[in-house]
């Protein structure tokens, strides 16, 4: 095994009997494997450790020193024999040590994670009794252990509608990306999808704090901030959102099962799409992704949808599985 190897290698190197080949080979292994920084910071601080402290710390170790220093202290005409029973005796201490942090340490942080597919979404109630519905192709994880009850933080990537149970005394937090929302009790989505340029939030009610870098700006109901994570905005102006015939802005419009587009180009569009249905587009030029398009997709399926942004601009189109091919 990798490790066993590891530790006989350490070993050898603490004891001053590597070669230069066993040393390459050394630095290779603790590259590669994914604790292998650990790996050197235990060995460092155990080769550094007095033999007594060492041996009065685990049970394990006294039996180790206990069968290893008898040979330590042979005449120094074994010489080569020696050598190698150091060389062992740092192996089996570094391993011991080893055993001993990795299934003794405290546990790290139970984190929940929640997700929805490409092309679904999921209703998702959280501890606190807050509600999450999730869109397509979002994850959300926050740590179980005292949630709701010392703190209500979460990280989300991807899109997401919060209905927010009221705390007093405990804000509820939404890490997304760089930006930061506070909320007491209120509802409101936020899109913050990895591949986009900015991060949304979209208020329907209460009020929300939302925080990047050195700027914080509140939103009050029906207001909509659009923060572009990938630049230093001048300034954060928030702008009033317009409803649809069914009362809601267009930014929510998916809670209803419809998809909203008002001059989106093609490639945006796609990127909606993709998340809609699931489908990937790939375009024959690039003049093709800057056709924009205004509508809704409520029931239609992705063949359907196509036809119809086909009335309004000049394309072609083939579907080949999940994969869109669309050209002049």
């Amino acid at each position: 095994m990798d490790n066993d190897r590891i530790w006989t290698l350490l070993g050898k190197q603490l004891s001053g009997d590597i070669s230069p080949s066993e040393l390459s080979e050394l630095d290779a292994l603790v590259d590669d494997h994914p604790e292998g920084t650990a790996f050197r910071d235990v060995s460092a601080a155990v080769w550094q450790t007095p033999i007594q402290e060492v041996a009065d710390r685990h049970d394990s170790y006294k039996r180790i020193w206990g069968a290893v220093a008898p040979q330590l202290q042979q005449p120094r005409r074994h010489r080569p024999v020696r050598r190698l029973l150091a060389t062992a005796a740092a192996a089996a201490v570094l391993t011991a040590t080893w055993a001993a942090w990795h299934f003794l340490r405290p546990p790290g942080p139970a984190l929940q994670q929640i997700s929805s597919s490409p092309g679904g979404k999921s209703r998702v109630p959280l501890p606190d009794g807050s509600i999450v519905w999730l869109n397509s192709n979002t994850q959300l994880h926050y740590e179980k252990n005292g949630f709701g009850k010392q703190h209500r933080e979460i990280t989300l990537t991807g899109e997401a509608f919060f209905d927010i149970a009221q705390s007093e005394g405990i804000p509820f937090i939404i890490h997304a990306g760089k930006v930061n929302i506070s909320v007491l009790g209120t509802a409101f989505n936020v899109k913050a999808y990895s591949s986009d340029s900015a991060v949304s939030a979209t208020l329907v009610r209460g009020k929300i704090a939302v925080s990047f870098q050195d700027k914080t700006v509140v939103l009050r109901p029906d207001e909509k901030l659009t923060v572009p994570v990938s630049r230093q905005p001048a300034v954060l102006q928030p702008k009033h959102l317009e409803k649809d015939s069914s009362g809601l802005p267009a930014e929510i419009s998916w809670l209803n099962h419809k998809l909203t587009f008002d001059n989106n180009t093609f490639a945006e569009l796609a990127d909606k799409m993709n998340r809609w249905y699931g489908i990937t587009f790939y375009f024959d030029s690039p003049g093709l992704q800057q056709l924009r398009f205004s509508g809704i997709i409520d029931t239609e399926s992705a063949d359907e949808a196509l036809k119809m942004l086909q009335l309004s601009r000049p394309f072609h189109y083939r579907i080949d599985g999940k994969a869109v091919h669309i050209s002049n």
